[in-house]
């Protein structure tokens, strides 16, 4: 176990720059494409990723900074913290039973490719934690291992389905030909967000009438309702709230435009490398005798994607103070303890699917997602207890008494998954009753929303 978890450390720490490059290249020489154009293809790849995560990496140093500002000017305080999602990710790798994890999730989605049971070729491994998290909140709960890696297979078979189910919509909202989002801590809020907009907020005229996406608000308000325009206006609202000095007010302007303009040239640039080997991927499955017939997607990572799009930007940055607000009132009822902080930079990819759902209307995004928005907060309080019992038993030196993240409350599927057995052995009665009910409704949202990605993702072609 220890030279495996030495491999799968090493892997990991060549992060995704180095590793999706690599991936790619050998798929790609394994459907048999030229080494050329496979080269050409991997490097855009990895080139556009050096350049997301440097665009990310000085636009979210700048937010986190006008999120501490926030805090400490309104004087929040809660008994937990939010660490983000890196702690938390690198605190699930460095519990044993992860290492496991990458072999067994390939394994299970080759075996789904070849039995026809999922058209996604989940090429992201650095993703594969959020399988490792499922197992390792389970195991901190029960102590159980065989429960722990059969609710993470049964997570990552799910999310391969919703990231099939939602391709259609992702391809076309988020501009991404050719590729899916099995990306759990985004797409398993792709059933409540859309079975939302389906039941209630597409059914509200004055909503449906209202003509709030970035390319109304560019028609009726010039350049001003330009994205980049927009997202300096949201960057020194934030500054202004946060009572940050005017230098820090305008640069927050600066670096929040930065990112509603580079990140969709740097996706472009990603998508120029992908698109080759996926039609490449797809062309060879159309030749195949086996796979004839078959589309086949590659699942990429949901973060990039969802820190680049317009309206999940601008609502996700708007609704900041929001989220403040939820998570003080859920501490006053006994349903929050953790200070939301390192994870509210990016904030956005929560708002995705909310902001596909609509079309990206605005308001409607911002409705829709704060009803999901406070689900997460409630969910980022129920993981501390596991993700902190986690962090001691790899000898993390905890900040304060309890943590979580934000990113570890965004993964209801696996807590809808395990909760329900993890309060009945714990004789939590109301925790089994919600969690059960929980379960109930998002599978139920699911089937309610089932036609929705095609249909929306119908709408948006009819007006390009």
């Amino acid at each position: 176990m220890i030279d495996v978890m030495g491999a799968v450390q090493y892997f990991l720490a060549l992060g995704p720059a180095l590793m999706m490059p690599v991936i790619l290249f050998i798929l790609a020489l394994i459907f048999r494409q030229p080494v050329g154009k496979s080269a050409r293809a991997a490097i855009l790849v990895g080139i556009a990723f050096v350049g997301i995560f440097a665009v990310l990496g000085a636009v979210l140093e700048v937010v986190s900074k006008i999120v501490h500002s926030m805090v400490e000017s309104y004087g929040l305080k809660l008994v937990g913290l939010d660490i983000g999602w890196p702690l938390t990710a690198a605190i699930t790798w460095a519990v044993p039973l992860s290492a496991l994890i990458i072999p067994i999730g390939f394994i299970v989605n080759i075996i789904l490719l070849v039995l026809g049971w999922t058209s996604t070729f989940d090429a992201d491994i650095w993703n594969y934690w959020h399988w490792a998290f499922t197992a390792v909140m389970v195991y901190m709960w029960t102590n159980n291992l065989a429960l722990a890696y059969i609710i993470a297979i049964i997570t990552e078979i799910l999310i391969l389905k919703l990231a099939d189910w939602t391709a259609p919509l992702a391809q076309n909202f988020f501009g991404i030909p050719g590729c899916s989002l099995p990306h759990t801590e985004t797409s398993n809020w792709a059933p409540l967000n859309l079975a939302l907009e389906k039941a209630i907020f597409s059914r509200i005229k004055k909503l449906e009438e209202i003509k709030a996406d970035p390319e109304a608000l560019r028609e009726k308000f010039g350049v001003f309702g330009e994205p980049m325009m927009i997202g300096f206006l949201i960057g020194v609202l934030l500054g202004v709230v946060a009572r940050m000095p005017w230098d820090w007010v305008l640069r927050a302007g600066i670096y929040v435009a930065a990112l509603m303009l580079l990140m969709g040239r740097l996706i472009g640039i990603l998508m120029e490398g992908l698109v080759p080997i996926a039609d490449g991927i797809r062309e060879f499955f159309e030749r195949s005798k086996r796979f004839k017939g078959r589309v086949i997607w590659i699942g990429i990572d949901a973060g990039p994607i969802g820190n680049a799009n317009p309206p999940s930007i601008a609502v996700g940055y708007i609704s900041i103070p929001i989220l403040y607000l939820i998570a003080v009132a859920l501490s006053y009822v006994g349903a929050n303890q953790i200070l939301p902080l390192a994870d509210v930079a990016i904030i956005p990819i929560f708002f995705m699917w909310a902001a596909a759902a609509s079309r990206g209307n605005l308001i409607k995004t911002l409705c829709n997602g704060l009803i999901t928005l406070t689900l997460l907060v409630y969910i980022t309080h129920l993981f501390a207890s596991p993700l902190t019992t986690a962090a001691i038993s790899i000898g993390y030196a905890i900040p304060v008494s309890i943590v979580s993240s934000l990113d570890a409350g965004s993964h209801v599927l696996p807590f809808v998954l395990m909760y329900p057995i993890i309060s009945f052995v714990l004789g939590d009665v109301g925790g089994f009753i919600f969690s059960t009910l929980l379960l109930v409704i998002y599978f139920a949202a699911w089937y309610y929303a089932r036609d929705m990605p095609k249909k929306i993702a119908e709408k948006i072609a009819e007006r390009l």
